[in-house]
């Protein structure tokens, strides 16, 4: 068994980018950002903007994929709106269309579009179920970067997240982007809702540059394989916690443009992953990413692969899954089943959804079977080969 062991997910943080001249976002075309303390509170900015837009008889509604993140329960409920789930595509990490439909009611007033490892919702489809219904369109793009709706304003309002284990990491922080024509929908009487909570303004402080040293430490394989056997840390552990107070944080200056330039200058590794295991097909695993990838090409949503946040594969069984996973992590490969479970069964998140798990079968089921791999900037050549080696070499 090796104690040095490649993290699942998380890239490190740089420095921010001094002297040169501030490069335009790459959604400022169509919208305008507000930078906050979290990706899930941006989230939550967008459901209360949601919720003001279309005035519900009732409670109001927001529809949500049952497989994901428990933050996403958790940014619906801190606006007292209730989370509806639907289940997801038969092998694939999009929501059921079908299921979407049949989930609004006239209580509805948004539908969230979680993109995944790096691939993004079905936006076009799910903008049409939107604009039948007349709610909004929510692109949470925590783990897809840049988002989908960067180039054609698809959806209403835009989340990204800076936190550990995204695609762009800044030590924390979020950004909710809003479409630029919905600019005079966000009054609330003579206070704007997104005047409301606190500024902060970060600096690249001495504290900031010893913290963000730190941090980077203990990305490397021999501290994090320390870290992981230490039981009360709970790393990798997926519970549900309340979004605690929502508030507007700038980044360092500099430090967004930086990691936005090493995302850019990122190597991709998901090509090498692919190409070393093509042969899993023929024992019953599904690449995800390249399925999904080509899927949407068929359909012209995209024209190009983003860089994946994980590798994704679907193993045969959560057997298989579960071997493999054994596995990887005895050769020191942070491989991953992600959330583990669907939304329902997660620790904390029940309470908030009256459907029990077994009510979406396809979530369930991508649950058991998902194995994420790392991808991030110390995943080697040889470490790929390691991995192709121990899921081909075994029957599972």
């Amino acid at each position: 068994m090796s104690f040095s062991k490649l993290r699942p997910v998380g890239s490190r943080v740089p420095l921010p980018t001094e002297g040169s001249a501030v490069l335009p976002a790459p959604w400022a075309e169509h919208y305008d950002s507000v930078f906050v303390n979290s990706g899930t509170a941006a989230l939550s900015l967008a459901v209360k903007l949601s919720v003001n837009r279309k005035q519900a008889p009732h409670t109001p509604e927001v529809i949500l994929p049952a497989y994901g993140c428990p933050d996403l329960v958790a940014a619906v409920v801190a606006q007292e709106a209730r989370p509806v789930l639907v289940d997801l595509a038969e092998g694939r990490p999009w929501m059921n269309l079908k299921a979407v439909e049949n989930a609004v009611t006239e209580n509805t007033v948004g539908i969230i579009a979680a993109g995944f490892l790096g691939i993004p919702e079905r936006l076009f489809a799910l903008r049409w179920i939107a604009d039948k219904n007349d709610v909004a369109l929510i692109e949470d793009s925590a783990q897809v970067f840049p988002p989908f709706s960067c180039g054609n304003g698809v959806a209403d309002y835009v989340i990204l997240s800076f936190g550990r284990g995204k695609p762009i990491n800044l030590m924390g922080g979020g950004a909710l982007l809003i479409r630029k024509d919905h600019g005079e929908r966000l009054a609330l009487g003579s206070v704007s809702v997104l005047d409301a909570p606190p500024e902060v303004r970060l600096s690249a402080s001495a504290a900031w540059r010893v913290r963000r040293w730190l941090f980077n430490l203990l990305l490397t394989p021999p501290l994090y394989g320390a870290m992981e056997r230490m039981p009360l840390l709970g790393i990798g552990q997926t519970v549900f916690h309340p979004l605690g107070s929502i508030g507007r944080q700038s980044p360092v200056e500099g430090l967004l443009e930086a990691g936005i330039e090493g995302f850019n200058k990122r190597r991709d590794i998901s090509a090498a992953y692919s190409e070393a295991l093509v042969n899993l097909t023929g024992k019953g695993w599904a690449p995800l990413a390249v399925e999904c990838f080509a899927e949407s090409a068929r359909e012209g949503l995209v024209a190009s692969s983003p860089i994946l946040l994980r590798y994704p594969l679907l193993a045969p069984s959560r057997q298989s899954r579960d071997k493999a996973l054994l596995e990887l992590n005895r050769a020191g490969i942070g491989a991953s089943a992600f959330y583990g479970q669907a939304l329902p069964a997660i620790e904390g998140a029940g309470e908030f959804v009256t459907v029990a798990a077994s009510s979406f079968p396809c979530a369930c089921d991508f649950a058991d079977r998902l194995i994420t791999l790392p991808t991030h900037e110390d995943v080697r050549n040889g470490d790929v080969e390691s991995v192709a080696d121990i899921l081909l070499g075994r029957c599972y």
